[in-house]
């Protein structure tokens, strides 16, 4: 059984790799969604993360451009649930050998566009050039302010509550594997593939969350809500449960081909960088966080481990960690 994550392949793998001195509860080690460090007195969130072409994008669902900004985003993301706001940002990049320069300068483009959006800059990196398979590797450093945003931060008593919608992106991606695309016939799909392919994580929240008076543990939904939910069970011993009916979720999910799993995509649907979040904060503070992403409270931390899901009769059930894994 996985000690620090929640079960599965990828993170068992993670859990083999390395002994147990790697792994910490206090954002100094492996364990967290990024690794923080003191430089003269500030806090610095550093996170790392590789996007292949074939394993995490398709260049025949989306541009290069928007794959880019994708495993950009996914990184800014994890910054964003340490409590940071990203600074500098490191891009190794391969490159396919059949892009010309203007592809090339499409992609700067890009990058220049995103320095501006986010405020961070691009300081360094490497290129290759290769046949087969592209891939954007990137290292965002962001600056925390306030207390710093832990996995092992939820404590009994805490109420959880998890920003955006569940789902879509999931359902954006099952869309694309049965061969639609966007721009088709049903302009309500849109959503869905916008979801999968052009995600919005809600950057300001993590540092509100941070200058809150007491610390909160959060974690992004990059691998679906039943695996982050265990991955902060196992880093803060304490049991999570969340109730069925205040999941937030598009109603339309059902009406989708394959929607006959929705509800698979609504607790195990990766790659939906919203946050995942636990806390003691006075109706001043959730007012604030609720000006700057929609948040929903879905349930509730106490003592014991593991996570639990209360469905429309009230009947607790244990919820397995069954989310998305590479």
């Amino acid at each position: 059984m996985n000690r620090f994550f929640a079960a599965g392949r990828e993170f068992s793998l993670i859990e083999t790799l390395f002994d147990a001195s790697h792994f910490s509860r206090d954002g100094q080690g492996l364990g967290d969604d990024g690794y923080l460090m003191k430089v003269g007195g500030e806090t610095w969130a550093i996170s790392t993360d590789t996007s292949v072409e074939g394993i995490h994008y398709r260049l025949d669902w989306a541009s290069p451009e928007a794959a880019l900004e994708k495993a950009l985003l996914s990184n800014l993301s994890d910054i964003n649930a340490m409590g940071g706001r990203a600074t500098l940002a490191f891009l190794n990049l391969g490159a396919l050998s059949s892009w010309d320069e203007a592809q090339i300068a499409r992609l700067g483009a890009v990058l220049s566009g995103l320095e501006q959006r986010f405020g961070f800059r691009v300081a360094g990196g490497d290129t290759v050039r290769k046949d087969g398979e592209g891939f954007f590797t990137f290292t965002v450093l962001g600056r925390v302010e306030g207390h710093s945003l832990l996995r092992s931060n939820a404590r009994p008593g805490h109420r959880i509550y998890v920003s955006g919608s569940l789902g879509g992106s999931a359902a954006g991606l099952a869309l694309l594997r049965a061969g639609n695309r966007p721009g088709g016939r049903e302009k309500e799909w849109e959503r869905y593939f916008a979801a999968h392919l052009r995600p919005s994580p809600p950057l300001d929240l993590g540092p509100a969350l941070a200058a809150c008076a007491h610390p909160a543990a959060a974690i992004d939904i990059s691998d679906g809500l039943s695996s982050e939910l265990w991955h902060l069970s196992r880093q803060s011993g304490c049991r999570l449960t969340v109730e069925w009916g205040k999941l937030p979720y598009d109603g339309g999910l059902v009406h989708l081909p394959g929607g006959e799993g929705w509800t698979d995509w609504v607790l195990n649907g990766g790659e939906e960088y919203q946050l995942l979040f636990t806390g003691d904060f006075s109706a001043a503070e959730l007012g604030l966080i609720g000006g700057l992403a929609q948040v929903r409270e879905i349930g509730k931390v106490s003592a014991g481990e593991g996570v639990g899901i209360l469905d429309g009769t009230g009947t607790e059930k244990e919820m397995q960690a069954a989310g998305w894994s590479h």
